[in-house]
């Protein structure tokens, strides 16, 4: 049985991987390269780039605009599978190419440039596991890009600054906690959108006010359950919240660059077989929702995300560096599936925290110097795309963070540090000794998160550039 919209009049009936196998196999890097190189060739509106890896793998970049991108047109960018063990987000967007090869939805691609990342991490994939072959987890490696995927899907961003994304995972409902519990989570998709309050607000709003709904009702039309993304061990009592407000995660680090970034989490099964067909068909029509939506407000995309850009390109009072989830006054409807009765209980959940908030801000520098002499930093420069030079800014004040106290802080539901941090001036700077990062561009509020000490999720928070946090004064300096 064919999957998706494939029409019988097609110019040449192609099968995805898993189609073939009955999805009764994971489809490997190796298969999924052949399939869409058969794509490929039918298609002239499709072209397909491969970024080698180790081992002989490929990392796949598709895309859907003839021979370059289209001014006035917003480009989207679809990408599945940074986590190995989660199939069904490759599996639907094969679908979505294969159709897109046939010529089928050509009145919501006309209006778009498309780019697709069908397997970001392909040993994960060929190995049935979470991370990488060096075991990154790719979504939490955004900020520090250790992985060489991460590092391809990041410069793939900075190539096309798409003004929409959407990142497709899937989620596991089946742990111990919830089957002593007795009910769990049943959701065919759960859907978010961003939360870190740097991101722009009309970003967030749209999400909230029409995005939402669209994708509900065009699922629920299709016989599928859906959820906003919502985490948390409700069985043992903990705290409900909207995902993430760190910028390590892609979602997070494509909106915080003002896109109109999405995370899509289907329902992984017991295995990564069980039910992967129907897994892979609801990403699919996701993904045909989502597009359908950009393609009808192209235009607003467009503008939106023109707007929260030029706002990254001119000054703000502050940024903020340590965030965290609060309580709000709605309590959350939850519906349960009963793992007895097999059908759903709506749990009233008071501990629902929707609402993120500031701890901490600070008014943005003009830019910050890096020592030249610290190769682990100027190294993490390169991959970042952030614009450096050797330049020293006339007429700035240069000050430097002594350091305090390093206290422990709980926030998120993960340890991180707190220090304690005096300001100072530093005069003699000398030609040569720091690499100059303005603070401007669309990854402006993402240089401030990441070069203060005090932010909760720069890299001074990851045990790789702990040892910033360890000296009498913190060597990045602001320019002010």
């Amino acid at each position: 049985m064919l999957m998706g919209n494939m029409s019988a009049t097609a110019q040449q009936m192609i099968l995805t991987p898993g189609e073939t196998a009955g999805y009764s196999k994971l489809t490997t890097n190796k298969q999924l390269v052949d399939f869409l190189k058969q794509c490929d060739l039918q298609s002239d509106q499709m072209s397909v780039n491969y970024y080698p890896l180790a081992e002989g793998r490929l990392f796949p970049v598709v895309t859907f605009y003839g021979n370059e991108p289209l001014a006035g047109k917003p480009t989207v960018m679809l990408l599945a599978q940074q986590h190995g063990n989660e199939p069904s987000g490759m599996e639907g967007l094969s679908l979505l190419i294969r159709d897109l090869a046939n010529g089928l939805h050509k009145d919501i691609v006309a209006n778009l440039n498309l780019i697709i990342l069908p397997q970001c991490n392909p040993y994960g994939n060929d190995f049935n596991q979470r991370r990488t072959a060096k075991s990154i987890d790719m979504n939490r490696d955004h900020l520090l890009m250790k992985a060489e995927e991460t590092i391809i899907i990041q410069q793939i961003f900075d190539d096309y600054r798409p003004q929409f994304t959407g990142d497709f995972h899937e989620y596991y409902p089946f742990g111990n906690g919830w089957q002593e519990f007795g009910y769990r989570r049943n959701f065919d998709i759960q859907l978010g959108g961003l939360t870190n309050i740097n991101t722009d607000q009309a970003i967030r709003d749209i999400f909230k006010s029409e995005i939402l709904p669209w994708v509900e009702n065009g699922l629920i039309k299709k016989g599928y359950t859906f959820f906003e993304y919502t985490l948390g061990d409700f069985p043992s009592g903990e705290r409900l919240r909207h995902s993430t407000i760190d910028v390590n995660d892609g979602r997070q680090s494509f909106g915080i660059a003002g896109t109109l970034s999405l995370i899509v989490e289907g329902m992984n099964g017991r295995d990564s077989l069980e039910r992967l067909q129907k897994r892979s068909q609801s990403q699919y029509e996701t993904a045909l929702l989502l597009l359908k939506f950009a393609s009808d407000n192209a235009d607003r995309i467009q503008q939106m995300s023109a707007k929260a850009r030029e706002k990254l390109n001119n000054p703000v009072d502050s940024v903020s560096i340590r965030q965290d989830h609060f309580r709000g006054d709605d309590v959350l409807n939850y519906p349960l599936l009963s793992l007895k009765t097999l059908r759903d209980t709506i749990f009233s959940v008071e501990a629902y925290h929707p609402e993120v908030k500031s701890l901490l801000r600070v008014y943005p520098p003009k830019g910050y110097f890096v020592p030249v002499a610290d190769t682990l930093l100027i190294n993490w420069l390169k991959c970042s795309n952030f614009v450096f030079s050797s330049e020293i800014p006339e007429g700035g004040e240069f000050i430097a963070y002594r350091m305090g106290v390093i206290n422990s802080s709980l926030l998120e539901g993960i340890e991180g540090s707190d220090p304690e941090v005096f300001k100072e001036t530093v005069n003699g700077i000398q030609s040569g000794s720091y690499f100059y990062v303005p603070v401007t561009g669309i990854y402006s509020h993402k240089i401030i998160i990441a070069l203060e000490p005090q932010s909760m999720y720069g890299i001074a928070s990851y045990p790789e550039f702990d040892y910033l946090l360890r000296q009498e004064r913190f060597p990045v300096l602001r320019v002010e």
